[in-house]
């Protein structure tokens, strides 16, 4: 993959410049910008899919007259523009970052940060005609490196195929998702997606109204059980009635070494064939199972206006394993309220992957993002590819961000969280301890100065331990992310 990005970066460096395809590639808050304008109806457009692309949205926003709009509704507008002209008018960005921290990042959230103590950054953005690429080459403690946030895409009609490597985000929630979130770092991939959000002339599709829909096979790492494991990962959403929108996202891990790999074997798991449970070739009906590890689900929101400010409503349904093709058993829920006052982004969100397994009737726990397939479950280097509280875990969480002027940002949180309180079969996210319960609290301020994007920010957490027997404990944990544009 390295190879592909590279050298395609440099093809595409050669040609002349367009916006690059998808909005808050870098910085993500200007997705938070994107779904403030459709909570206010200015835009037309489904958001609960990151990253969103530009096509459609762009026409919108040049035509928006945002002066109807309270003043943070104005300011979302012209970050966005301002962010597409940049884009428009060079043909090569390059971006140069550091990252220190006391320590690596535990928790993180949509904005939040998902990083080693320390990394540094060199980032180039190439666009040209229908192609585009990003090179991000991170160098992180010890000399690793990986190319994370990298990808090379070309938009063809209403279709983006991409090579990526992209940070990715999967449902209406700000704290977390509960099938993909950008807690683990980014899955290599290659992808079909939509190129655009506008509801579709067609009279077959047109009931559908704003629509996205993108489809993924990946690779996770080698240093795992099963080295090398496949990840098919596809996703739908659209917005049949104003305010509303509706998403549907299935994700399967298959293959790896040792496991059937071939395209037959992918055709298996994509159409949910059976296969035996013990590996023979034949076995009775009681002891089918389906061809890969799946977890699916599905999400809606419903947008609507109280006293001329938005409230949202939103939840989540995703689980995996099932008693038949469609009776999934262990399922796992979320459910958020989000609004605004004074102009800040106000959000109270739970989610419970605490589960029980099965269809036995019995409390038994310790099954979410787990497979008897995949010792590893579905995680990417030891961190969940979902809930970015892994398995067996509960969460309040009250949060916001605010923008007091249109350079600067302020976003915090507020969590109580319970994790793994059975203490067996403890996930990855919990190190030294078999179970904890916590206060976390996490706040962030950004700016921007000049050609500089500068990040403050950090996290306290309290923590408890029940079966241990150890005394409480307090972390701190301290953050500080600058962003340089090398200007020509």
């Amino acid at each position: 993959m390295r190879k592909i990005l590279i050298g395609s970066i440099l093809t595409v460096a050669s040609l002349q410049a367009a916006a690059t395809p998808w909005i808050g590639t870098l910085d993500p808050q200007l997705h938070n910008d994107l779904v403030t304008l459709t909570e206010y109806r200015a835009l037309d457009s489904v958001v609960n899919t990151y990253p969103v692309p530009w096509k459609g949205i762009a026409n919108q926003l040049k035509q928006l007259d945002e002066s109807q709009y309270p003043e943070h509704v104005r300011l979302a507008v012209l970050r966005l523009r301002h962010y597409l002209r940049q884009e428009q008018l060079q043909s090569v960005d390059s971006y140069l970052e550091l990252y220190g921290a006391s320590d690596p990042s535990r928790f993180t959230a949509f904005n939040g940060e998902q990083r080693p103590s320390a990394l540094l950054t060199n980032t180039t953005e190439v666009t040209s005609g229908r192609w585009s690429a990003q090179l991000s080459v991170n160098l992180e403690p010890g000399g690793e490196r990986n190319l994370d946030q990298s990808y090379v895409a070309v938009q063809v009609a209403d279709w983006t195929l991409a090579v990526s490597a992209m940070d990715q985000w999967w449902g209406p929630a700000h704290a977390t998702s509960l099938i993909l979130t950008d807690n683990a770092r980014p899955v290599p991939s290659v992808g079909i997606s939509r190129a655009t959000t506008e509801a579709s002339k067609s009279k077959w599709l047109s009931w559908l109204g704003s629509w996205y829909f993108t489809a993924q096979l990946g690779q996770l790492e080698s240093e795992r059980a099963i080295p090398d494991t496949r990840l098919w990962r596809t996703r739908l959403t659209f917005s049949p009635v104003k305010g509303l929108e509706l998403g549907a996202a299935w994700s399967a891990m298959w293959g790896g070494e040792g496991q059937p790999n071939g395209f037959s074997d992918f055709i298996d798991v994509i159409t949910f064939q059976n296969i035996c449970a013990d590996g023979s070739s034949s076995c009775d009906s009681a002891l089918f199972t389906k061809q890969g590890n799946h977890i699916a689900g599905f999400d809606l929101k419903y947008s609507f206006m109280l006293a001329d400010t938005p409230m949202s409503l939103y939840a989540q349904r995703v689980g995996e394993d099932a008693i038949d093709t469609y009776r999934v058993t262990d399922n796992a829920y979320l459910y958020g309220f989000s609004t605004y006052w004074q102009g800040a982004k106000l959000y109270l969100e739970t989610s419970d992957t605490n589960v029980a397994c099965g269809n036995d009737g019995s409390d038994r726990k310790n099954c979410y993002y787990e497979s008897s397939i995949y010792p590893d479950g579905y995680r990417y280097y030891d961190r969940a590819i979902g809930s970015t509280f892994d398995s067996d875990a509960k969460h309040i969480t009250f949060g916001g961000y605010y923008h007091p002027t249109s350079r600067d940002l302020i976003g915090w949180q507020l969590s109580k969280i319970e994790l793994n309180p059975d203490g067996e079969a403890p996930s990855p996210l919990l190190t030294d301890s078999v179970e904890e319960e916590l206060w976390y609290v996490s706040g962030y301020y950004q700016t921007a100065w000049r050609d500089w994007q500068i990040k403050i920010g950090g996290n306290i957490a309290q923590r408890e331990f029940n079966l241990d027997q150890r005394d409480n404990e307090t972390d701190y944990n301290l953050y500080l992310h600058l962003r340089y544009a090398i200007t020509e």
